[in-house]
């Protein structure tokens, strides 16, 4: 697998993906308007998923839009285009790809029996206590897959 990640996360987004760009293609749609067409809209809020999972809130058009704004999606299409036209007169060899891709995964997760994945009950929690001599303590309640955290938790 080429992605790093936990388990289950990068392999299952990669799949979805790879098949968001085969029915964008098959409807000869380019494949950020077939995402943006598909993305939960921000009226829709709270959504309920076919798998039961409720997403609160979001503005999903909105940050792909930005995105594309902020890499020139649409020159960068004109410009693959004219490097296609070139490669079928046999001008170049070179050719150019864009790939597309949105990602949304539960963070901070909830109730473990809403969040049990192979067994591991994904919750994370947190707890801060103030003394009132102005000293505190912190208890944190994480699932570790290489983030870092010990390190992060100890600088702090």
């Amino acid at each position: 697998v080429a992605y790093r990640c936990s388990f289950r996360v990068t392999e299952a987004a990669y799949a979805i993906e790879r098949a968001m760009d085969i029915m964008a293609q098959k409807l000869k749609m380019d494949p950020a308007e077939f995402r943006m067409k598909n993305l939960i809209r921000r009226e829709q809020f709270p959504y309920t998923s076919a798998f039961g999972w409720v997403y609160d809130s979001g503005d999903y058009q909105t940050a792909l839009k930005k995105a594309m704004e902020t890499v020139g999606y649409k020159q960068l299409r004109d410009e693959q285009k004219k490097r296609q036209d070139a490669f079928k007169r046999g001008e170049t060899r070179e050719l150019m790809g864009i790939g597309v891709a949105f990602f949304t995964e539960i963070v901070g997760a909830g109730p473990s029996r809403n969040c049990d994945i192979l067994g591991i009950a994904m919750f994370d929690s947190a707890e801060i206590r103030i003394h009132p001599t102005g000293t505190g303590i912190c208890r944190l309640g994480t699932k570790s897959q290489g983030q870092g955290h010990e390190t992060t938790y100890a600088q702090i």
